[in-house]
């Protein structure tokens, strides 16, 4: 699996949590970034898929955000990046309105 070539420590209910972003790799001629939200120990295992290695990396960036707030949203969290609710991560057109303060 190899090791992540960026992370970012966001905190959840005031306990630090790593998502973790792996270098992309060829896949079936397409690009796959494979990342992880490591919530208590136990690593969720996510992918974003894209044309080149720029295009995985940033689906995966916007797929990380999405389950970022998810988990706020549904799961009633406090999400936070430096004691903001913007996490400082892309997100995809048309659902912005999941987060007003995003500033990417």
């Amino acid at each position: 699996m190899g090791e992540p070539f960026v992370v970012r420590v966001y905190q959840i209910d005031g306990q630090d949590v790593e998502c973790r972003f792996f270098q992309p790799k060829k896949d079936r001629g397409d690009y796959l970034c494979r990342y992880e939200i490591d919530l208590q120990g136990k690593p969720r295992i996510f992918h974003g898929y894209g044309v080149d290695q720029v295009q995985a990396l940033l689906l995966a960036m916007q797929n990380a955000h999405v389950d970022l707030l998810v988990l706020r949203d549904r799961s009633r969290r406090r999400v936070e990046w430096f004691g903001d609710e913007n996490l400082g991560l892309p997100i995809a057109d048309g659902i912005q309105d999941l987060a007003p303060k995003n500033s990417y």
